[in-house]
């Protein structure tokens, strides 16, 4: 696995591309999340891809142009053309890899419609990626914080997502999400399944719980760093993801308070501390990264 500074869930979007490449270069990460519009023309994202490979770096993930499972109907096609344009000229840039999460209920739809209503979605967003060779994941939500929002319960849980990626699709993968995997239960079946197909997960997401809130209580825009409490032990799940194998980004999301501080820090000093957090956790974990 290798580190990767993604600076949309670490508060430092509001930094310019460059500012940010050079903080995570120098600060030592191997990996960068693709900027927002996946760069202007091919020529840009050919020359993005040769600059990274010559820092002995490489592209994290890119991101959706809106989020899928939420935008108005009338809205998605355009946006699936859209993503489509952008993952084009993501893989010039040298990225393989893409998500979006799923919310955990519905207040249009009960469950069997919501299940079809999603997967006629995802295979019109698979299809358009898989035609540009990126791997596209599924990223669940848990915290019953979020899920009582909605009148109609959905998907909250690793298997969950994953029953919705296998009925469009067996080469869908997934991310796994320390955080999410807490709240939907730390249920050790979801873990070891992720173990035993790491060739599908697309991302690794590190933060720990709030302490001073039960499982149930947790707010999904309030956690903490890994190894700041003792809520989920993230080097032993780093670990285990090294040993199975896992090749993949791993990168901090530890929302507020932590994005709050970081969002006013320079761009240098807080890829500097994100990444002796993530050092921290991969040294425990007796992890390398590759």
């Amino acid at each position: 696995m290798y580190t990767n500074l993604n600076p949309r869930t670490m508060g430092m979007n509001h930094h310019p591309f460059p500012v940010l490449l050079e903080a995570a270069r120098q600060s030592g990460f191997r990996g960068i999340e693709v900027p927002a519009g996946a760069f202007e023309t091919d020529a840009a994202a050919a020359e993005a891809g040769r600059v990274l490979a010559d820092f002995g770096m490489r592209f994290g993930l890119i991101m959706a142009p809106a989020d899928m499972y939420r935008i108005p109907d009338a809205e998605f096609p355009g946006r699936v053309r859209e993503f489509g344009e952008w993952a084009h000229r993501a893989r010039l840039a040298g990225c393989r890899r893409a998500y979006n999460h799923i919310w955990p209920g519905s207040n249009v739809y009960p469950y069997s419609q919501n299940f079809d209503w999603h997967c006629r979605r995802l295979e019109a967003v698979y299809h358009v990626l898989r035609e540009e060779g990126i791997q596209y994941g599924l990223e669940f939500m848990g915290a019953k914080t979020v899920r009582d929002q909605f009148r109609y319960p959905f998907l909250h849980s690793l298997m969950g997502v994953v029953n919705l990626a296998e009925s469009v699709s067996p080469e869908i993968g997934f991310v796994f999400d320390t955080i999410h995997w807490y709240t939907s239960g730390s249920r050790l079946d979801d873990l070891h399944y992720a173990l035993r197909h790491v060739d599908r997960v697309v991302n690794l997401h590190l933060s720990n719980a709030d302490s001073t809130r039960s499982r149930e209580e947790q707010d999904d825009h309030r956690r903490a760093l890994p190894g700041t409490n003792d809520t989920i032990d993230c080097a032993a799940i780093v670990g285990a993801f090294g040993t199975a194998g896992y090749d993949g980004p791993v990168i901090l999301e530890p929302m507020s308070p932590t994005v709050d501080r970081y969002a006013g820090m320079t761009a240098p000093d807080a890829a500097r501390e994100a990444m002796e957090c993530l050092r921290a956790v991969m040294e425990q974990a007796g992890v390398e990264e590759t």
